[in-house]
């Protein structure tokens, strides 16, 4: 009817309208953000709702927040997520790259809060954790999600362990190579900044342990300047010590400890050998998946030379001295001398216990037969 109807008038009525379209939308935008949380309505009706104002999905409120935001920060309205996400990335809500708001965030995004948030309730943590899941079936998580989002570092907690071992299990690698401000994982979660940052750090093993046994939950891998996660903890808690061997040793028994912990403690956190030492003597008697015994593992680390550990070496038997360590496939005095320093005191000190071993032919290895197929 445009061309039949006086210009004034249809201009006033268009403004009138838009006006109207205006604070629909702007009170659709309302009741996203604060009602659905109290009266939570039935998600067919909240699609019937975006279905009829979409516009209303980009709304903001004074803090700058889309109605997805204030969805995620309520454990009442969680669940209608998946929804504003799947319908905010119909409608291009934040932009092409912003995945329908999930991607948006001031301090966190959307994705970041679904991995940590939690209110102190039992089911905080599987209430959240079935969102993801739903985020993931629609493909509106990714797999790359976890580490361009740090979702591993983010969802790391006892409060949220059901999300860290979920994320873990879809990206195990993460736990190892993802970084944080340029550290390992389990170093930045020695250091998140919370209230009690110890419980991270014990969530961190306890799954850790179940998908590294071997690398004892990563407890001794290094940064860049060397430092061991077992050192950085020890340093960063008030009663690091204490702490730390009793959470240990709540996820590695002390009286059954079934891992080779105190050859990895020979190897990359020798400083803290009596701490250990005490509380595992069993696993003094294991050996590591080389076959090393806790005596060849203790010399193969370079950890110990005669000038400052002459006892280390007085103190081997003869069987010791004639061991080959099966990792290297060397004698002892072999292994003192093949280290990035040669030690040529011990080197003198072992040969002399047993000079014929310089001129053995080392014995050689029963080859395995071939299983037929």
């Amino acid at each position: 009817m445009k061309d039949d109807l006086n210009e004034e008038f249809y201009s006033d009525i268009e403004e009138i309208v838009n006006k109207a379209m205006e604070q629909v939308s702007d009170r659709t935008g309302k009741y996203l953000h604060w009602d659905i949380c109290e009266h939570q309505p039935h998600e067919d009706t909240c699609q019937k709702i975006i279905d009829n104002v979409p516009s209303s999905l980009s709304y903001e409120n004074k803090f700058g927040q889309l109605p997805i935001h204030a969805a995620v920060a309520c454990k009442a309205s969680v669940g209608y997520v998946p929804l504003l996400a799947k319908e905010g990335f119909k409608h291009q809500v934040g932009g092409d790259n912003a995945r329908g708001g999930l991607l948006i965030g001031n301090y966190l995004n959307v994705l970041q809060w679904l991995a940590s948030q939690h209110f102190g309730y039992d089911d905080d943590d599987a209430v959240y954790l079935e969102v993801i899941l739903k985020l993931r079936e629609s493909k509106l998580l990714r797999k790359g999600d976890i580490k361009e989002q740090d979702l591993l570092f983010h969802a790391c907690g006892l409060d949220s362990l059901l999300r860290f071992d979920f994320l873990v299990g879809w990206c195990p690698e993460g736990l190892k190579n993802h970084k944080i401000d340029g550290l390992p994982l389990i170093h930045a979660v020695v250091k998140k900044d919370e209230y009690d940052s110890i419980r991270p750090f014990y969530a961190f093993l306890k799954i850790a342990l179940k998908y590294y046994p071997n690398d004892l939950g990563l407890l001794f891998q290094k940064d860049d300047e060397g430092l061991t996660a077992c050192e950085r903890a020890f340093e960063e808690f008030e009663d690091g010590e204490g702490q730390i061997m009793a959470f240990i040793g709540d996820l590695i028994p002390f009286d059954d400890p079934k891992l080779p912990i105190l050859h990895h403690v020979a190897m990359h956190a020798p400083q803290y050998m009596d701490c250990f030492a005490c509380r595992y003597p069993s696993a003094s008697y294991f050996r590591d998946r080389e076959g090393r015994t806790l005596n060849q593992a203790t010399l193969a680390s370079g950890q110990k030379d005669f000038t400052n550990t002459p006892m280390f070496f007085l103190q081997m038997s003869d069987e010791q001295v004639r061991e080959i360590d099966p990792g290297s496939d060397l004698y002892p005095f072999m292994v003192a001398a093949s280290g990035e320093t040669c030690d040529i005191s011990a080197v003198y000190t072992l040969l002399r216990r047993n000079p014929s071993l310089a001129h053995r032919n080392k014995p050689k290895r029963a080859k395995r037969k071939r299983k037929m197929k």
